[in-house]
């Protein structure tokens, strides 16, 4: 039996959002407690930020490395953990495809907080909005796109979210 538990608040002491998990994935039982990510009662990762992801046999999370907001992209798989994205992209809100070949963050890389999608395979990314859009001092710039609230949602070809301008979707194929 799959069990699945999430518990958010508004924000814990170093303003993240406080997330607990515990989830039974690819034969693990994974738990998130107080930024520490746990593969069957073992710490596998420390400084996560938001919720991990689960798709296929993997587990994506972004975790704070540096701080104020220097974070990377982690993926477990097969019992090993590799960073997909480091610190020059400071990801955040991650989500894996359910067959979890791809994962979708946020960065704000360009100057404007963007989605990207990376490739578990061979690391490959990929800007998926906003993509030549230059920040404009005072407003949004002509053709920006909002970042999610939450992780976008994976559905068939396209990345679905809730910006706070409402919903949004892009493909990603």
């Amino acid at each position: 039996m799959l069990a699945l538990l999430v518990l958010c608040a508004l924000a814990g002491e170093d303003g993240h959002p406080v997330v607990s998990v515990t989830r039974v994935h690819a034969g693990s039982t994974w738990s998130l407690a107080d930024g520490v990510l746990s593969r069957d009662s073992e710490p596998v990762a420390q400084g996560v930020i938001g919720a991990p992801a689960f798709g296929g046999r993997a587990v994506a999370v972004a975790r704070v490395v540096e701080e104020p907001v220097g974070t990377e992209l982690v993926v477990f798989e097969q019992g090993k953990a590799r960073v997909l994205v480091g610190l020059e992209a400071r990801p955040d809100r991650v989500s894996l495809t359910p067959d979890g070949a791809f994962a979708a963050y946020v960065s704000g890389r360009t100057g404007l907080a963007s989605v990207w999608i990376v490739d578990l395979r061979d690391g490959a990314t990929r800007q998926l909005t906003n993509v030549g859009v230059r920040p404009a001092k005072g407003s949004a710039p002509a053709g920006f796109v909002p970042p999610p609230l939450d992780p976008p949602r994976f559905e068939c070809s396209l990345l679905v979210w809730e910006s706070p301008t409402g919903a949004q979707q892009v493909s990603w194929r």
